[in-house]
């Protein structure tokens, strides 16, 4: 049985229009699961639905074997699917360690001094710049190290499930290094998570699952990495590029 467990989900905007179609997908527990698509494919709106910030339409999703009813984010956060959103969210007039303090504010009034006191060491061994700079403005951060204080609060929110979207957007790649080997210290832990990228050689190498999402369907799967350019070109862009001998991130990042 898997973790997460996704089944006709249909969602959108507006009084008629789907941005998800009859999505199905599975997150296995301590498993990384990778989506890749172009801009519009319905990645965040996947993401959002998951986290309970958009409302479906149809289908069901299953968490640890139980449905998940409609509710909100706060519900679904205590429940322990927790959505690290694009770009780097922070709150930029706290310091570091109020960002990471307020992330608790799910189990007030009480465990927050029991939660602080295990997640926090854990935060800062994952990312020790954080902890040098524990009493900085969080705004006064720079973008990458602004993008980890985000995973650092994600984290405080103690995930069963972390979803990503897009973690290393508009980072150097030297941070992006960085970000990704954290992803990978947490997958090693257990956590299991559902990434959304467009980076799709980088997810390829962290993930255990990847699926295509492409204007809301998915059009490939697989079970493993993602190897076969010629087919995740076709899943990706709906239809088969002439121009076969161009990279495929390249190709991306064109698009």
């Amino acid at each position: 049985m898997s973790f997460l467990e996704v089944r006709g989900l249909r969602a959108g905007y507006g009084a008629a229009t789907d941005v998800l179609h009859e999505v199905d997908l599975d997150v296995p527990q301590g498993a990384a699961v990778g989506v890749i698509g172009a801009n519009g494919a319905g990645k965040s709106s996947l993401l959002r639905v998951l986290a309970g910030l958009q409302s479906a339409r149809g289908g069901a999703v299953r968490l640890d074997g139980s449905d998940l009813p409609a509710e909100g984010a706060a519900a679904r956060v205590r429940r322990g699917v927790v959505l690290l959103p694009e770009g780097h969210r922070v709150i930029r007039k706290l310091t570091v360690e109020e960002n990471l303090r307020l992330a608790a504010v799910s189990t007030w009034p009480r465990g927050v001094k029991a939660r602080l006191a295990t997640t926090l060491p854990t935060v800062y061994e994952l990312f020790p710049i954080l902890h040098e700079r524990r009493k900085q403005l969080a705004g006064l951060l720079s973008g990458g190290e602004q993008q980890m204080l985000s995973i650092g609060r994600a984290l405080v929110s103690q995930p069963r499930l972390l979803l990503l979207d897009e973690p290393s957007l508009g980072l150097a790649p030297v941070v992006i290094d960085r970000i990704y080997e954290s992803l990978g210290r947490l997958k090693q832990t257990g956590l299991s998570m559902l990434l959304v990228e467009q980076d799709y050689a980088r997810l390829n190498r962290l993930c255990d699952q990847m699926h295509v999402l492409r204007l809301g369907s998915v059009t490939l799967s697989s079970t493993g990495a993602l190897t076969d350019e010629r087919a995740i070109r076709a899943a990706y862009f709906g239809r088969e590029d002439a121009a076969g001998s161009t990279n495929f991130n390249t190709t991306l990042s064109k698009e």
